[in-house]
């Protein structure tokens, strides 16, 4: 079977050293969206930050990372779970933002990953579960690593981390125990409505030809924004990307997307109270509508913060 599977950007250049951990930077520009610090952004640089762990933990740069075949691995998305202590809205330009990474090994072939940037008082956490895969005749296929990297990669010992058990059973399409997600999952029938999106080459896929994992969730929202306003459920006279802000992301990976193709983006959820919204966005091929991703969010309203 074909396993969740986004793939990672290139790992540091051949023979240089990746900056080592805790890293600064002030935020600029390309670091902001219209709202504030920009969600895609922050999934990049988290997965920047996994990937070259990983990397310094076998002892390679990524693409020597290899099977035991001899084939290129690509270490591929299967879940985040993102938490959020103020709304991404609240930094603004000249910010200092720290970063942390802890990666360790769950299992022959995931990574079990966590990401702490801090603005001052607030954190923002980031969990990525990662496997590697090999491409194949049918797409992306988990593959072990080869013998020499393999003896590098050895998992402690204890129970499996949370989000790999809880990105089994929602891959398996069996009920999720977690009172975020799982809600959200178990709600899904009907679609309050659904646009269809063809992803752009020069932005959404990244340089192994693959829809890029940060790319699902600037997606999700660009569609979820579009039927808030064509359905009428806004609530409010603000533009909706200006109007909410992210304080907690759930996202389960199932499929990639050829280059070419297009994908259907259904709104499955928007749950309002005083405070914010709760939003769950399905992601799926257009072609033979396999799921690729679910997307659940909790967002506040700026209006708060101001």
């Amino acid at each position: 079977m074909s396993v969740a599977l986004v793939t990672s950007p290139v790992f540091a250049p051949r023979g240089a050293a990746p900056p080592p951990s805790p890293r600064r930077l002030r935020v600029g520009m390309p670091h902001l969206d219209v709202a504030g610090l920009s969600e895609n952004w922050l999934f990049r640089h988290a997965g920047e930050l996994q990937w070259e762990a990983i990397g310094q933990r076998l002892g390679v740069p990524s693409d020597e990372i290899r099977g035991d075949a001899g084939a290129r691995l690509y270490p591929t998305v299967v879940a985040v779970r993102a938490r959020y202590d103020a709304p991404l809205a609240a930094v603004r330009e000249n910010d200092v933002l720290d970063s942390q990474v802890e990666v360790v090994p769950c299992g022959r072939s995931c990574a079990h990953g966590r990401i702490v940037v801090t603005n001052g008082q607030h954190r923002f956490t980031l969990e990525l579960l990662t496997t590697f895969a090999a491409r194949g005749p049918h797409g992306l296929r988990t593959a072990p690593l080869a013998p020499a990297l393999a003896r590098r990669w050895t998992a402690p010992d204890g129970p499996l981390p949370v989000i790999a058990r809880l990105a089994r059973a929602a891959r398996r399409g069996e009920p999720v125990d977690d009172p975020f997600a799982g809600v959200a999952l178990a709600r899904a029938s009907q679609p309050l409505g659904s646009i269809t999106y063809e992803p752009s080459p020069y932005a959404d896929y990244n340089g192994a030809g693959l829809l890029y994992f940060a790319s699902y969730v600037t997606i999700a929202d660009s569609a979820e924004r579009r039927l808030v306003r064509q359905l009428g459920l806004g609530g409010t006279p603000r533009d909706w990307a200006l109007a909410t802000s992210t304080v907690r992301r759930d996202v389960y990976y199932y499929e990639n997307l050829p280059l070419g193709a297009s994908l259907v983006a259904s709104l499955y959820q928007l749950d309002r109270d005083r405070h914010g919204v709760s939003t769950h966005v399905r992601l799926s091929r257009a072609e033979d509508g396999r799921p690729m991703a679910d997307v659940i969010a909790r967002r506040h309203f700026t209006a708060e913060l101001r």
